[in-house]
């Protein structure tokens, strides 16, 4: 252990390891001692790769010395598997919930929520988080998101500066630019970078149902994979493509997944609508990928878990739902729009290796723990919230990201359907382009003009702009203007009482413009 600790932090490290029953990485190690001597970490690492191993014991110890930790995520399906994971571990009265969909034991010493829970919990209840010592950022990578990587630019800003935050971030190439500023923001703040995945993986191009390899050993497309994927022009050519099942196809594809042993997989397909479709056909196609003693498996573990519904009649909802005839068959779905108790006995199934192919949005990339043998690419072009666009390769790498069982898998393999309107070229830039660059996409909004302004007093809006001013200011945004004119519309609507003559403009308090690093990387 480091030299620099203190021995009650040295002997809360050991008492954690031995709670494991595996030695920890190096980079834990680093990570988890950095945090003992910094005012938080920022671990940046490939999926899968352990970096969760940080955040636990962070909560152990908030347990250990009395003091509370609060689990934030994305995504509500992520919020509810970190709260059975923490329960399980801790026991009930240990471990609390609050997302949209549930509050359960709020007030305990360990609290999961959404994202969101805690960016409000700040503005409407600060007093709450007195003895909160932990903020656990998972996916803190989301700042790129937009609209709501704002969200954690504001909680990283506004939350109290007692309390230490871990970030844990998939593979980025501007992690110290991050790092920089969340530490002009709340004091000291180290990183841990990790460029190697725990399993290899090895990628895979699926051209008229049949997989070639995307990459040789030397990072270049091999000959016979472009040969492939340039269909010859002639009549003779298209006329026997009539006769073929269509490109890529559904099921040829699963059926290679089976043929090569590349089950249990999970094809991501993005939209809700394509993976109940997608499930509709592996069913009327009569595909059966569970064995006899799989299927008495699964029987008792649906049984087991709807046991748990109190309500009979709601127990049988679920059952009707739950198509247990392709569940059975180790065939399911995953996405935002099913029932979370449903979701929960998806990924329970599939983490047992009882489920050998999920249809899923890909939702299920973001953190959720549900490793597989082979991920699937459905589509190189999804819709990004305001047009279609080619998956880049950060999102690539992210969707990448559980291809490969850590301890059970050799190598991960991850397949792309090639379409004919994509570009071959674009695929290979994707597959080997640098990582994700994680950018400012804070823009002001009356949301958070009229929160400053409900919630705190002028003076504690100056505190708060003078702590700000630290960080330096993005040089644009997405509207095109600059932060401060930005900053001062909003600030004059919210002010707008004072052009009836009701009171002072609060323009001047509004520190929206001070909250930006620069776009660009300057790491």
């Amino acid at each position: 252990m480091s030299q620099s600790l203190s021995p009650s932090s040295t002997s809360l490290i050991d008492a954690f390891q031995a709670t494991l029953p595996w030695p920890l990485d190096a980079f834990q190690v680093e990570a988890i001692e950095k945090l003992e001597s910094h005012h938080g970490v920022l671990v940046s690492a490939p999926t899968s790769s352990g970096k969760t191993v940080i955040a636990d014991y962070a909560v152990f110890r908030a347990l250990q010395t009395d003091t509370r930790a609060i689990y934030t995520t994305p995504l509500k399906a992520l919020s509810n598997q970190k709260y059975r994971d923490y329960r399980r571990l801790h026991g009930d009265g240990y471990v609390g919930l609050v997302t949209g969909e549930n509050t359960i034991n709020p007030m305990a010493p360990v609290v999961v929520m959404t994202t969101e829970i805690l960016r409000n919990l700040i503005y409407e209840d600060p007093e709450r988080l007195h003895r909160v010592r932990y903020v656990i950022l998972d996916e803190v990578h989301y700042i790129d998101d937009f609209p709501r990587g704002a969200v954690w630019e504001e909680i990283i800003i506004q939350a109290p500066v007692h309390i230490k935050f871990i970030g844990l971030s998939a593979t980025i190439s501007n992690y110290r630019e991050v790092a920089d500023w969340m530490s002009r923001q709340r004091g000291d703040l180290a990183t841990v970078s990790v460029i190697r995945r725990p399993v290899e993986l090895r990628l895979w191009l699926s051209v008229r149902n049949q997989l070639y390899p995307l990459l040789d050993e030397e990072g270049r497309m091999p000959r016979d994979t472009r040969h492939a994927a340039q269909a010859p022009d002639s009549a003779d050519f298209r006329l026997s493509q009539l006769r073929r099942p269509p490109e890529n196809d559904l099921l040829p594809v699963v059926d290679r997944l089976r043929e090569k042993e590349f089950l249990p997989a999970i094809y991501f397909i993005f939209s809700r609508r394509g993976c109940r479709e997608a499930l509709a056909r592996c069913a009327a196609h009569g595909f059966d990928l569970t064995t006899p003693a799989e299927k008495v498996e699964i029987d008792e573990l649906v049984k087991r878990h709807l046991a748990k519904v109190e309500d009979r009649d709601e127990a049988e909802l679920y059952l009707d739902l739950l198509d247990g005839g392709t569940l059975r068959r180790g065939l399911a779905m995953h996405h935002a729009g099913m029932l979370p108790y449903l979701k929960e006995l998806v990924e329970v199934l599939f983490q047992r290796g009882l489920i050998k192919v999920v249809f899923a949005t890909e939702t299920l990339s973001l953190g959720i723990h549900m490793p597989a043998r082979a991920c699937v690419v459905s589509s190189f072009t999804k819709f990004d919230g305001r047009d279609f666009a080619n998956l880049t390769s950060g999102e690539l790498t992210q969707l990448m990201g559980r291809a490969g069982r850590r301890g059970i898998d050799p190598i991960g393999h991850g397949v792309i359907l090639k379409e004919p309107d994509v570009d071959l070229g674009t695929i290979y830039e994707a597959a080997t382009g640098e990582e994700m660059t994680v950018e400012s996409k804070f823009a002001p909004t009356y949301n958070m003009a009229l929160n400053l302004l409900r919630y705190h007093q002028p003076d504690e809006v100056d505190l708060l702009r003078s702590r700000r001013s630290r960080a330096p200011r993005r040089r644009s945004h997405r509207c095109g203007c600059r932060c401060v004119g930005c900053a001062a519309s909003i600030g004059a609507v919210a002010g707008g009482d004072a052009a009836r003559g009701r009171g002072p403009a609060p323009v001047r308090r509004l520190p929206i413009s001070k909250t930006i690093w620069p776009a660009g990387n300057t790491s």
